[in-house]
């Protein structure tokens, strides 16, 4: 666990003491509501002085509000739940209103009309809880419980219930894939704001993970009383990127209620695996339960009306099999044999000859065989490595296996909430979440790692109301949380026993060798350690108070905030230290074609004769990451300009300063300066105590290293950005009265900084790496065995690879804005359709800036700025457009039905795309890699017609009735575009070093008679290998993946017990039609495998049983 350290506590509570005592009003308590309205008498004429009270019916607690001149009241903040309303005034009857719903987050208006009467004669008015948002420009959707426990949720995630609203789509996860990292949920994209910037907000509080998105806190559905995706809300209060989810837990009421359940599902019943022979292993238990009621102590104290309490405990225990469809050699290939029909000749690179500027290759042969590899020239290391390769078990060069995963997970939630006096409110949330996770490896043999994390949050909260017209409301929170990833086939130094050169001085002290990876073009990569810097760790520090003061003032609703926030990530990882082996199929190739020798080449082919393209190596990381504090402030005005027109103008700054490495680790590279090298420090004198590399980097490259005193930066080498205005405005206007309302609206948000870039261990002497390429066409001198010619990493000839900061750079910001119109149709049913656009500027990117010009010959030699290898700017200039037109139709409960149907057709674009091929960013303004053009949402509930006091067997005895009436059927449909994707080469093209090269468009390609298939998924005849020494011009995400079909339903009903309990029981159908939806095909246009799919992008079909006690 990190610990913070003395001064830091120390600036925690001062922060605390200065927020609660001197703060007049940066973030609201946006999980609560607020009632807003007019009051009128009889003749329409305004009436002042009226006093309005809103009781919960759950806790009997009321809230009041007095009318100002114009007749207006507000009551703020108010818990999602239900109310009543009462409306007295000198010489009225008091007018009462009942069960009137508040959503999390919603401004409810109740426009009310008095009769003349005795102050003794209440008189109950009947209205529907209002549709229409008829106050606020926000545009967004509430998730209401009865969607959230219902509706049939693969995983019991509610995050993927955003899925259902206009704007949303749940795509994979840029970052890790792994089920139980926060990352996880970071595919989500809302209205062009990417998941890194989106916020999740419980209980009013920021839960979100700032290191790459998503949130650890992934409450039960069952201890959440509601939540909504806001896609554009301009108000000031909200901070991040501009689009968040807004979940706020249960509280208790006056009444026990609470209950237990269990959800079932196994591999009997389910569908096996498009690509999978046989069913896959499925054992999945999740089981909890909550209560929740008045807090008492029995003849001591009672919680009635004052304090309640609530409880909620889930877990999950799963063993899943994970579909493997791998792409092996065949057993022929496997020794050396490349002379099946149809396969590509491969050439000896040992003959390789050059006269003027045409060089040549002959096809390598065996005994007069061609396309064969004698067994002779097959090196021990890459036998050794042979054997971890899995063999093809279905058809010549397929391996297809269902190896089991483990994921295990606890997560508890305690709430209390507690009415000190009818000025003050104090709540309490306290939430743990605990995971641990097997992985399997696609090769078998190199078995199993684990994943193990942790996290809770601590938030405590208190409203005082000050007057009639005054709201406190000040929150505190703290959220630590805690990664650790083991690494594969941990122990074995496999390098060293292989006697493959050029690592043992890489070794993490104490921990032994890992396995290397492996890629091969065309083929399955053999992946290691590396591709996640296994063995690692992170650890996240977040404490944020937050203090807003509301002041409600004639037509005016005044907030102001102010937040303060320290974020720290500590982490290690152990880098490329086992190495990244990458075989191209380059070194087996013709340099020049002809009709009769056509350049050929196989990736494996080179393996087995031992000349990689490239090889990565780094020292493994100590600890290193970053900490800063935040601070942030907002005023808002929403303006009742009259009974018809709302506006809303805010204004939000952000002082944001960049990240501090942790111990210094954080540089720049100035080329222009004889120190290029610039690190933090106060002093002339570098850290070398944070990495245990570090001295002996400092040894040979120190003479290139000055520190950010020295030269006149600041501590954290990037200058802070001081111009985070945020304004916001907006409005609501309702021109043909209550049913119509037209809003819109304009804001700027700022993205968090991400900690994947500047304090990622990024440079000297804290970061030694380098990737060194082979010199193409020539004979081939780096070998697996000893790539590095006998030269040590921490070595004076040692070419090391860089990722520094800049000095300047801008915070990135998302220009949010919409135009739309709400149309109530029925007194249950709402039409919303809104033009949504967001332009994002100054987003997180990298920037390469030491690859050399395309040419013949080494590639380090002819790199700009010696004796540098890559050198890779974090910086921010990534550019995005959104563009859409989102509509959207709700329905509540009428008739039995509840439905929601979304609809948005959109396009997503970006600009600088990263890396840019060949340094041109100009041309990488192509498609977003979350641009999926349409995208249809549908969900519903249905209770089916049948049974006692129903329209078909109404008079049906109660053993019917048990057996067919009550049921109900839910379902989730979701139909969306396929992802973009690019089409590549497998070799070095342009011999700079670069990865992803693209092909050229090919004129005289593309079949009229062209058929897809899996095999043949689009037509690579459009494309050709460009010409050797330069960079394909194919633009980046030009291709596009299968459509995303997903059908699941539910069908439960409702079992009466004594009292007021219930039992339910649910079949839940995921997939339910077991349709197949594919992921994108291999993209490789000049590998064998080109434009084959192996995996599907959505389950098979999965069937869930559950039973659900509650009281």
């Amino acid at each position: 666990m990190i610990k913070i350290d003395r001064r830091v506590a120390m600036g925690l509570i001062t922060a605390c003491l200065v927020l609660f005592l001197c703060a007049p009003g940066a973030k609201a308590q946006v999980e609560t509501g607020r009632f807003v309205g007019q009051i009128t008498d009889p003749q329409g004429a305004l009436v002042p002085n009226a006093v309005v009270k809103a009781t919960n019916l759950g806790t009997n607690i009321v809230q009041t509000a007095t009318t100002n001149s114009s007749g207006e009241f507000v009551i703020t903040p108010v818990q999602a739940g239900v109310y009543n309303l009462t409306v007295t005034a000198k010489g009225f009857s008091v007018v009462s209103t009942s069960n009137v719903e508040v959503q999390v987050g919603q401004v409810v208006r109740e426009d009310l009309a008095l009769q003349l009467g005795a102050e003794t004669t209440t008189i109950d008015v009947t209205v529907e809880t209002p549709l229409l948002s008829t106050d606020t420009a926000t545009i967004g959707t509430v998730i209401t419980n009865q969607q959230l426990t219902s509706l049939p949720l693969n995983g019991r995630g509610f995050f993927r219930l955003a899925e259902l609203t206009p704007g949303a789509a749940l795509l994979p996860p840029t970052g890790n894939s792994l089920a139980i990292r926060p990352e996880v949920v970071d595919g989500n994209t809302i209205s062009g704001i990417r998941g890194s910037a989106i916020s999740f907000l419980l209980d009013g509080v920021d839960v979100s993970e700032q290191h790459q998105g998503g949130t650890f806190i992934q409450t039960s559905i069952d201890a959440l009383q509601e939540f909504s995706v806001q896609q554009s809300p301009y108000s000031a209060e909200y901070n991040r990127g501009g689009a968040f989810f807004n979940a706020t837990t249960k509280s208790g009421t006056n009444k026990f209620h609470g209950g237990i359940f269990e959800f079932i599902r196994n591999d009997k019943l389910d569908a096996r695996n498009y690509f999978s022979a046989t069913r896959a292993i499925l054992k999945r238990n999740q089981f909890g339960g909550a209560i929740g009621g008045p807090l008492s102590i029995p003849h001591l104290y009672s919680g009635k009306d004052r304090t309640f309490f609530f409880l909620d405990y889930e877990a999950q225990r799963l063993r899943q099999g994970l579909v493997i469809n791998s792409i092996v050699p065949t057993d022929a290939e496997r020794n050396g044999d490349f002379s099946a029909p149809g396969l590509k000749p491969i050439y000896d690179p040992l003959t390789t000859t050059t006269t003027g500027t045409t060089t040549t290759r002959n096809q390598i042969s065996c005994n007069g065989v061609l396309n064969v590899i004698c067994p002779s020239r097959i090196p021990s290391q890459a036998v050794a490595v042979l054997a971890y390769i899995p063999h093809a078990n279905s058809g010549a060069s397929s391996f297809k296996a269902v190896p089991s995963q483990a994921i295990d997970w606890d997560q508890f939630t305690i709430r209390i909430d507690h009415q000190i006096n009818s000025s003050n409110r104090l709540f309490g949330r306290w939430v743990y979440v605990n995971n641990r996770e097997v992985d399997p490896n696609a090769a078998p043999a190199l078995k199993t790692a684990s994943l193990t994390s942790n996290g809770q949050d601590i938030a405590v909260g208190l409203i005082t109301n000050i007057g009639a017209n005054k709201v406190q409301d000040f929150r505190v929170h703290y959220l630590p949380s805690h990664v650790r990833l083991a690494a594969f086939l941990q122990g074995p130094d496999f390098n060293g026993v292989n006697g493959i050169q050029g690592f043992s001085g890489l070794l993490r002290p104490g921990t032994g060798g890992s396995f290397p990876d492996y890629s091969f073009s065309g083929y399955s990569a053999l992946q290691g350690s590396a591709f996640d810097q296994r063995p690692k760790s992170q650890d996240r520090t977040v404490f944020e108070p937050t203090d807003t003061f509301t002041i409600l003032k004639g037509k005016h609703s005044l907030k102001f905030g102010v937040l303060v926030r320290y974020y720290q990530w500590i982490g290690y990882d152990s880098s490329n230290y086992a190495g990244i082996f990458n075989f191209t199929g380059i070194e087996t190739q013709n340099p020049t074609a002809t009709p009769t020798k056509p350049a050929g080449g196989d990736a494996f082919a080179d393996f087995l004769l031992g000349y990689p393209a490239s090889v990565a190596r780094a020292y493994p990381g100590n600890n290193f990451g970053g900490q800063r504090w935040y601070h942030q402030y907002f005023a808002q005005d929403d303006i009742r300009v009259n009974g018809r027109l709302t506006v809303n103008v805010g204004l939000r700054y952000e002082y944001s300063p960049w990240l501090n490495g942790y111990k210094g680790q954080l540089g720049t590279f100035d080329p222009t300066q004889s120190k290029p090298i610039i690190v933090e420090s106060n002093t002339d004198k570098v850290d070398l105590s944070s990495q245990y590399a570090a001295p002996a980097a400092y040894q040979f490259f120190g003479k290139y290293i000055q520190t950010s005193s020295q030269a006149g930066l600041p501590y954290s080498i990037t200058y802070t950005d001081r111009t985070q205005f945020g304004p916001r405005v907006g409005f609501a206007w309702r021109p043909l009265g209550n049913d119509t309302v037209v809003r819109g609206g304009f804001g700027i948000f700022y993205e968090p900084e991400g900690t994947g870039g500047r304090v990622n261990r990024n440079i000297l002497p804290f970061l030694l790496s380098e990737t060194v390429n082979q010199t193409q066409n020539v004979v081939p001198t780096r070998t697996t065995a000893n790539f590095f010619l006998g030269s040590q990493l921490g070595s004076a000839t040692a070419n090391p690879s860089l990722l520094p900061t800049l000095t300047h750079l801008k915070v990135g910001s998302n220009q949010h804005y919409s135009l739309g119109v709400q149309q109530q149709l029925s007194p249950k049913t709402v039409f919303d359709i809104a033009y949504v656009g967001n332009h994002g500027v100054h987003l997180q990117s990298t920037d390469d800036f030491n690859d050399p010009t395309p040419a013949p010959g080494g590639v380090q030699a002819r790199r700009p700025y010696q004796p540098w290898g890559t050198i890779t700017y974090q910086s921010q200039d990534l550019g995005t457009t959104y563009q859409s037109l989102q509509t959207k139709i709700e329905h509540r409960a009428g008739n039995g039905l509840t439905g929601l149907i979304s609809y948005t057709w959109s396009k997503f674009m970006q600009s600088n795309q990263s890396p840019a091929i060949g340094g041109n960013q100009g041309y990488e303004r192509t498609y977003s890699p979350y641009n999926t053009p349409q995208n249809l949402a549908i969900s519903g509930t249905y209770q089916l017609p049948v049974g006692r006091g129903r329209k078909y067997m109404g008079n049906s005895n109660r053993v019917v009735d048990a057996a067919l009436g009550g049921w109900q059927v839910q379902t989730i449909i979701v139909l969306r575009s396929g992802t973009p994707y690019t089409p590549v080469v497998s070799s070095d093209r342009a011999n700079t070093g670069v990865g992803g090269q693209r092909p050229n468009l090919n004129p005289a390609g593309g079949s009229r008679t062209f058929h897809q298939t899996l095999t043949n998924w689009f037509d690579k005849t459009k494309y050709v290998v460009a010409p050797q020494y330069t960079y394909g011009q194919v633009r980046a995400n030009t291709l596009q993946s299968d459509a995303f079909r997903q059908y699941d339903a539910s069908i439960f009903k409702d079992f009466a017990m004594p009292g007021e309990s219930t039992l339910s029981f649910r079949a839940e159908f995921f997939n339910l039609p077991n349709t197949t939806s594919f992921n994108a095909p291999s993209s490789t246009i000049d590998a064998s495998s080109c434009c084959t799919i192996t995996s599907t992008s959505i389950p098979s079909r999965d069937i869930q049983f559950a039973l659900k006690y509650n009281f």
